[in-house]
């Protein structure tokens, strides 16, 4: 009987010590995990309103004045009676390499002031931009000739073989720069119309992306409210740098000339300023 107490004392010795293991073992087991929660912050957005102006030679451009009162770098007096062109893809650029996009377009009748305001609605992000650049007409993948209703209603469209127009490559228009211009005493008319460029210099004939993209010159911009950008097209650059434009020999039949739409590309992007 002795032996049976002793026994049934060292199994329940057992049993104790077999618990207060397996008790500390689930304490250990259920001790919790530390997490690390990141939230990332959320940056503000803001309004951007751009205004459209024109100007040529550092005077406020009036349209279809009787006179002739702007010079090109040629010394050829003109002036201004059709002004429409049309820029898209206002971009803003960080000094990190970063940059936000508006992904859009906007048409400028410089007959219609209505047409001076862009404010889309696409908000910008709060920071310091060191650059804001925009093209000038459209990209190619953009460039899609009756794409969109509100430039078909304009007329914009660049010849593209349809309907009994010669093939100058489709898509649109960039720019419509019309007036008149004195020539040793006699007024002559000038069209200086941009879109796509037909090179028919090399064969098979080629069709180029004639579009720019503007850099002006700004200060660092910091955004942190509300603001507005004025973008202004100085006229008569377009016929000065790099290339001098003689309106005698670009006048009313540019737009298949290859040269002349080439030569309107580069001396594009000195037109621009923002203030």
């Amino acid at each position: 009987m002795k032996r049976i107490k002793s026994s049934l004392k060292l199994i329940a010795l057992f049993i104790a010590s077999s618990a207060m293991l397996s008790l500390g073992s689930c304490e250990d087991d259920e001790e919790p995990a530390i997490e690390r929660v990141f939230v990332e912050k959320e940056v503000p957005t803001y309004n951007a309103t751009f205004r459209m102006s024109q100007k040529a030679n550092g005077m406020d451009l009036q349209m279809s004045t009787a006179g002739k009162p702007y010079t090109n770098e040629a010394g050829q007096d003109f002036n201004v009676t059709r002004l429409r062109y049309l820029i898209s893809d206002i971009t803003f650029h960080m000094d990190n390499g970063s940059s936000f996009t508006i992904d859009g377009y906007h048409f400028v009748d410089a007959s219609d002031s209505s047409t001076f305001t862009y404010a889309p609605t696409a908000e910008i992000p709060a920071g310091t931009y060191e650059m804001v650049s925009f093209k000038f007409g459209f990209d190619r993948f953009d460039n899609i000739s009756g794409a969109y209703p509100d430039l078909n209603a304009l007329s914009w469209a660049w010849p593209s073989g349809i309907g009994g127009t010669p093939n100058l490559g489709g898509g649109y228009h960039f720019m419509q720069l019309e007036g008149n211009y004195d020539s040793l005493g006699v007024e002559k008319r000038f069209l200086t119309h941009m879109g796509t460029a037909r090179n028919n210099n090399v064969t098979p004939t080629t069709y180029e992306d004639n579009h720019f993209v503007a850099y002006p010159t700004i200060s660092p911009l910091t955004v942190d409210g509300d603001f507005e950008l004025n973008i202004v097209m100085n006229v008569e650059q377009w016929y000065e740098d790099p290339y001098q434009w003689d309106f005698n020999v670009y006048n009313v039949m540019i737009m298949p000339n290859y040269d002349a739409q080439r030569k309107l590309n580069l001396n594009g992007p000195s037109v621009f300023t923002i203030e």
